[in-house]
């Protein structure tokens, strides 16, 4: 397995910016954020993206764009919660680096979001829409090669259990 590259996947709201950012610096690891980098590429947020040119134009956007992350290295990289879940997204990343899902329940995850702006797939703020959204992709989600619970722990523990067993594959 590689592990010279860390993604993270998991729902909205899960810490995968959060715990990628403290990753990265532990590790003197670049950072990057798959919608950012989307962002910057259209010159559009991703719910502009969303709205002018549909949920498929992003998708392929994010299809795309892993295919340039199969050659970064020592890079910590945090997905859009939809990424893995299209194509064989989940099987191109894994060839990347380690996958590590950010479990978080579904209560903390609408805790977390609903009072945001920005998430394209969550702004009727309802949580059966939530549900929903999750259970279409935690199947996906259960792929990833380890899985880290990341709501009772601290940001910091939650980074550092990563690293201690990152190291230890």
């Amino acid at each position: 397995m590689n592990i010279d590259n860390i993604i993270l996947i998991g729902m909205p709201g899960s810490g995968k910016t959060t715990i990628g950012k403290l990753l990265s610096k532990k590790l003197n690891y670049n950072f990057l954020d798959t919608d950012l980098l989307i962002e910057e590429k259209e010159k559009l947020t991703v719910s502009e993206i969303f709205n002018l040119k549909g949920e498929a134009y992003f998708r392929n956007c994010e299809k795309e764009l892993i295919k340039e992350l199969i050659n970064e290295s020592r890079t910590v990289i945090a997905t859009g919660g939809g990424m893995p879940v299209y194509f064989d997204n989940i099987t191109q990343l894994k060839k990347s680096g380690i996958v590590i899902y950010l479990r978080v329940p579904l209560e903390e995850i609408y805790k977390r979001t609903k009072e945001e702006e920005v998430r394209p797939l969550l702004k009727h703020n309802s949580l059966n829409k939530l549900k929903e959204i999750f259970d279409r992709r935690e199947g996906c989600y259960l792929k990833a090669d380890l899985i880290i619970d990341n709501y009772i722990l601290p940001k910091e523990e939650v980074s550092d259990e990563i690293l201690n067993i990152a190291r230890n594959l």
